[in-house]
């Protein structure tokens, strides 16, 4: 396992905070403890297929799927939300080159049609219910595009519909015109199915490796050492407690890397649609680094100290790149790298100064291996959260409306 967390600013007393001596952190610890439990419960009996996807075997079915699909030269995925984030988040992380249809925007798709050759795309159709009507809308257009360049008998060929076993607008439509359906878990809802068939069948990754890299942080919450700052558990713990005694109502991903730009977008979601169901509910947000030392960073440092920062570091690896003696200041006396890391480091100074609470995330190694970690990382936070305050993490009833009073105006 290569994710290390640290959270040693809220215990050692170094930041004015020491709160494995107060009343709420003993109160959310025992809470998160219990919640943990259930959640390792159902990781043991095998009761949650949110959890069973972490696994070989899950791992190993999805590759079976992967292989029978035919690969065009680019591949183009179409879905909201959790149907995309999860696959947008790796693609971006490894640097790959899938295209993304996740929003509905007229004016975009009319330019992604006149600017591709969409027979060169395997298309992807994701919806869980089948009836999202974002995706069902551009469907639609993307359909009546491809019918003007191709047959139906070659769209067949090259178009897959991800939905789950039952009856919806789009596993019709699938039927209707013969194209390739895989069926979408019905128990994994989309923000949590990144380890599913929605994006494993995108990425020719070795099943073990990341049935690996998920159970090294299922392994952090079932040793149950209250002592690791990278277990989940304890991560939940200070979060309640900061939410609690402090005000914190942010939680910010700060990014030093910006291929976890998509990944942290994801988090969003998962967060959001997981937890936000109370007024004392956090909201996440992202910042991508050093850029926003030039605007929001006024604001983190000055402003109100409500919010909790994840600070993630440089991803810096060997690199060509070096600065060259134009008479451009003191940054020629530092290569590209050095400059990255010394912005970091000084932004952890100034919070540990300034006493804002962070936690430090440090992910060096395998790009694969640790997009992964931070996946099951988060999904297990996330859920002993939800199950810590009583709340279904599963489920989203305020979002319903919006789709009522869509169709009703």
């Amino acid at each position: 396992m290569s994710l290390d967390i640290n959270l040693k600013y809220f215990f050692d007393g170094s930041m004015g905070y020491n709160l494995k001596s107060t009343e709420e952190y003993k109160k959310n610890i025992d809470l998160c403890g219990k919640a943990s439990e259930k959640v390792s419960k159902e990781i043991k009996e095998q009761s949650n297929e949110i959890f069973n996807s972490f696994t070989l075997n899950y791992q190993n079915s999805t590759k079976l799927i992967r292989e029978k699909i035919i690969k065009k030269k680019y591949q183009l995925v179409v879905g909201m939300g959790g149907s995309s984030a999860g696959a947008k988040a790796i693609d971006m992380r490894i640097e790959g080159n899938i295209f993304f249809l996740d929003n509905y925007d007229p004016t975009y798709l009319q330019k992604f049609f006149k600017g591709y050759n969409i027979k060169d795309f395997t298309i992807y159709i994701i919806s869980k219910s089948g009836n999202t009507f974002e995706t069902l809308a551009i469907c639609n257009l993307l359909f009546q595009h491809l019918l003007k360049i191709s047959t139906l008998e070659e769209i067949a060929k090259y178009v897959i519909i991800i939905t789950e076993e039952s009856q919806s607008l789009l596993s019709d439509f699938a039927k209707k015109n013969n194209l390739q359906i895989i069926r979408h878990n019905k128990k994994i809802g989309g923000r949590f199915s990144v380890f599913s068939e929605t994006a494993m069948i995108l990425f020719d990754f070795d099943p073990g490796k990341i049935s690996n890299s998920a159970q090294s942080i299922v392994l952090k919450l079932t040793e149950k050492n209250l002592e690791d700052d990278t277990n989940p558990t304890v991560n939940a713990a200070v979060i309640l407690t900061l939410q609690e005694r402090y005000g914190i109502n942010h939680n910010i991903n700060l990014l030093y890397d910006y291929t976890l730009k998509d990944y942290s977008y994801w988090f969003h979601q998962l967060f959001a649609e997981s937890l936000g169901k109370n007024e004392k509910a956090l909201t996440p947000m992202t910042s991508i680094c050093p850029k926003d030392h030039h605007s929001l960073m006024q604001l983190f440092i000055d402003g109100s100290k409500n919010k909790l920062f994840n600070i993630y570091q440089p991803h810096l690896t060997e690199d060509s790149l070096k600065f060259s003696f134009l008479g451009l200041g003191s940054i020629e006396a530092k290569n590209p790298n050095n400059l990255l890391e010394s912005q970091y480091l000084s932004v952890i100074k100034t919070f540990k100064n300034l006493k804002i609470p962070h936690r430090i995330m440090t992910s060096p190694g395998d790009k694969i291996s640790n997009i992964f970690e931070l996946f099951s990382y988060n999904i297990l936070e996330t859920v002993i959260l939800g199950y810590a305050q009583n709340l279904n993490p599963y489920d989203q009833p305020a979002v319903e409306q919006i789709k009522v009073n869509t169709f009703s105006s």
